[in-house]
């Protein structure tokens, strides 16, 4: 055979040599096993020098919150007694209070819960049926008042408050029942990009729709706890919290601003978080 044919012969099967060791070092990387039973270093570990530790994703993703149902507690009525608002930051809980605007701690008491975490509304009054029998009190939308003044209203209140993430009504069986008196109060809402708590004073409440209709965020109270029928009365209104909230997912409850309310929250809290229901803002059931 010519030299020239055993040199491109040669020449042919160094290079199936090359490829074959080739592919055989590629697949031990791999972590396969070598096609000639040989060893090849390891593939570069990926995995932190020893000592440190790799941090979780979980660190990287914010996380979310836990599943279970929820409870949003509103405690209305709030700037008048300061030791019934004490004894809610003490429970070291995520209650949310309605301050009156004319209730003369209103305003101290809406700054020291913001500063403490808690969030603040505006339990804003407004005309009930029954009125002036029955009196909203001091800075009260009326019916008789006309658009500009609601909403004049309206920004003297929000603008006396520091801290306000959110407006509910105080009384207002009337009012809110009048859809051009609530889309005047809720674009004043909107332009401070404030949500909407419906405490739902009448069954014909226009207040959520309307607030949806220009895409305000707002939820309704579902329950109502309340105070005037005493203290059995008013934990047969808690009774029923944590078994909607099972049923339902979730549950904004409604309670005045008086000690027996911050005393039956310390025993029934405890009793929630047991069956794994979380006390949660309001805002965070708000859509």
């Amino acid at each position: 055979m010519p030299a020239r044919v055993w040199q491109a012969l040669v020449g042919l099967i160094a290079l199936l040599l090359v490829a074959v060791v080739g592919l055989d070092q590629w697949q031990a990387r791999r972590g396969e096993a070598s096609l000639f039973a040989l060893s090849w270093p390891a593939r570069p570990s990926l995995a932190p020098p020893s000592g440190e530790r790799r941090p979780a994703v979980e660190t990287l993703v914010p996380s979310r919150a836990p599943a279970g149902p929820r409870v949003a507690v509103v405690v209305d009525q709030m700037g008048g007694r300061r030791e019934v608002f004490e004894a809610l930051r003490d429970l070291r809980r995520p209650v949310t209070l309605a301050m009156l605007p004319a209730l003369p701690q209103a305003a101290p008491i809406a700054r020291e819960a913001s500063r403490s975490g808690m969030e603040v509304l505006l339990d804003l009054p407004m005309e009930p049926y029954r009125y002036p029998q029955l009196d909203p009190g001091p800075g009260a939308l009326l019916m008789s008042m006309p658009h500009d003044e609601i909403r004049r209203v309206v920004v003297r209140h929000l603008e006396a408050l520091p801290g306000v993430v959110g407006v509910t009504n105080y009384m207002g069986s009337r009012l809110t029942e009048d859809r051009a008196r609530m889309r005047a109060i809720l674009e004043v809402l909107a332009a401070r990009r404030l949500f909407l708590i419906d405490a739902y004073a009448s069954n014909l409440s226009v207040a959520y729709d309307e607030a949806k209709e220009i895409g305000l965020r707002a939820a309704r109270r579902q329950i109502i706890v309340d105070v005037g029928r005493g203290e059995r009365g008013e934990r047969a209104g808690w009774d029923e919290v944590a078994g909607w909230a099972e049923r339902r997912g979730h549950v904004i409850v409604m309670a005045g601003g008086h000690p027996l309310t911050a005393r039956v929250l310390r025993e029934y809290v405890p009793r929630w978080e047991a069956r794994g229901i979380r006390l949660v803002p309001v805002s965070e059931l708000v859509r």
